[in-house]
Parts: structure tokens; sequence; C-alpha cells
């Protein structure tokens, strides 16, 4: 507040060396009190209960004044290292940004090896490392690194629900996977998708639109194929925030802090356990459409 007080009264100019002076002294401070490198977060995830051999879904967003001492290709690294050889890494690559409805309805072009994800820098430094595969699906592909990958990634284009049965999500669940965030909130799971697909038939709305779209995609081998997938409602509004509630009051989230880095962690199993009896329960964790779904004719008008 007061920095902000005395920012007012400078010129442009004046503002510009204050600030950059103000980020150089915190940069100096996150480094002296609060900075770590990738073996000490394979330390913490560890500590949370993070096994070699589990099959970790990583959410991660990169802070520069989180402490981490290196790139995003270095935290990739440490993930990769810690839980590649004997687990699995997963995480998500969606290529847009909004509903999956509005994405369908531009008729984009995906293709497997070049479409950037959009799920953050992280995601994307990892989408681009050696060794690692893209599940085959226009909206919602997954990457996966590991024993396990080759499985985890196989199908996905023949999923008409893109989080459903016999997806990466669902492969994921058999695995007892378990769900990090790393410096990014709740909010961003997308695992979510898959327990509401597994209850549908016990929403009081409809996930899906009616109509699968039909999506242009060319694979690893550059050939074209049309990928018939359905659209999530996207005039439901998901409360992640309901459901990360319900998790705590249970004790169900781990929480931890490296640096200035916040990472939470949940297991898949729990997820759905908790995400389906608030649904039974009436207690759910949506806000209800006011309009019904449209079709894509509709949509064009």
């Amino acid at each position: 507040m007061l920095r902000a007080f005395y920012l007012k009264y400078l010129t442009g100019k004046q503002k510009q060396v204050v600030k950059s002076k103000y980020n150089q002294f915190k940069k100096i401070v996150v480094n002296a009190l609060f900075s770590y490198d990738g073996a000490a977060l394979q330390a913490k995830l560890r500590q949370m209960g993070i096994a070699k051999t589990d099959t970790l879904l990583v959410h991660a967003n990169f802070e520069p004044d989180s402490g981490f001492k290196g790139s995003p290709g270095d935290i990739v690294n440490a993930l990769m290292e810690y839980v590649g050889r004997e687990g699995n890494l997963m995480m998500v690559s969606i290529p847009f940004r909004g509903s999956a409805f509005d994405h369908l309805m531009k008729n984009k072009t995906f293709y497997i090896q070049k479409t950037v994800s959009m799920m953050g820098l992280v995601t994307e430094t990892f989408r681009r490392k050696e060794g690692v595969l893209r599940s085959f699906h226009p909206t919602h592909p997954v990457l996966v690194y590991g024993k396990d990958a080759a499985w985890l990634a196989d199908g996905h284009d023949r999923c008409l629900y893109p989080c459903g049965p016999d997806s990466p999500f669902d492969k994921f669940r058999r695995l007892k996977g378990k769900i990090l965030f790393f410096d990014v909130g709740f909010g961003a799971i997308t695992f979510f998708h898959y327990v509401e697909d597994l209850i549908k038939d016990k929403l009081p709305f409809e996930v899906y639109h009616p109509e699968p779209f039909s999506a242009p995609a060319y694979d690893e081998k550059n050939q074209l194929h049309q990928i018939k997938t359905y659209a999530f409602n996207k005039n439901v509004v998901r409360r992640a925030d309901k459901l990360e509630e319900e998790m705590s009051m249970g004790n169900l989230i781990k929480k931890g802090k490296i640096g200035r880095s916040n990472l939470i962690l949940v297991e898949a199993e729990d997820v759905v356990g908790r995400q389906t009896s608030m649904v039974e329960a009436g207690n759910l964790p949506y806000d209800l459409p006011k309009n019904p779904i449209p079709t894509p004719a509709e949509s064009l008008k």
C-alpha cells in the first residue's frame, strides 16, 4: 500500500526505475531465503507421500519468484527423473482456452506433434521432451512419460467422451493415480470431467452437448483423421472450489510448501468418492445452467 502511495507521485520513467530496483531486491531476497532446486523438490514430493512408482498427474505453473533455481525445463526434468522411471508422469495439454464446444465450433485442425499446449509453459516444455507421448485427441490430449506411457496414451481417438471410459483419465484412475498441483490452484483439476462422466446419469443436467463433433486431426505419421468427440456442456459452471472444500473437510488433501511454491496433492480415488457423494447428497459442485444447450447449428446463427 505504501509503495503504491508513493508511486502515484512519480513520472513514468521514475516508476520504471523504482519497479526495476524493487524487482531486483525481491529476487535477491527470494534467492537468499527461499531458493530450492530439483533435488529439493524431489525430496518434498517424497515427504508428501509420492512414491517413485506412482502415476502422477501434474498441473503446474512456473513462477519466476517461486525460489526455484532453474527453468521450466529443470522442473520437468526433476519430475521425469522422480516418477518417470518406475512410475508415470502425466500432464494435460489442452490446445485452447475457454470451452471445448467453442473450440470445436471453429473446426481447427489438431496436430499431435505440433499443436501447442495452452496449459502453461511447464506443460509445453514437457510436450517437447524426448520420449514423451501425447494421446491423440483434439480437445483433451494427455502427455505421458513412464513405464505405462504407451498404454495410457493409446486409443484416445476412439473415445467419444474425451475424459470418459478408456481415456487416459480412466486408465490413470485404474493405476490409482495421484494429482499434484504445483503453484496452481485446485480449480485446474481436469479429472473433475472424468468423474462427471462417470456419474452423468445422476446429474440433473446434460453433461455433454447432444451432437458429437467430427474434428480434423493429424497423427504422428502426418495422416489426417476425423475424430468424433462430444463437447462438455459449456453452460454449466464447474465448482471445483466446492469439491476442494469438501475434500479438505474430509482430510483428503495434502498441502506442502517449498521455497515460495505451494503444492497440493490428492488421490484420484478420493476425488471420485467425494465428488460422487456430493452429487448423491444433492450438494452439487456446479452452478446449474439457466439456458438450454445450443446445438452446433443454432450456435452459428
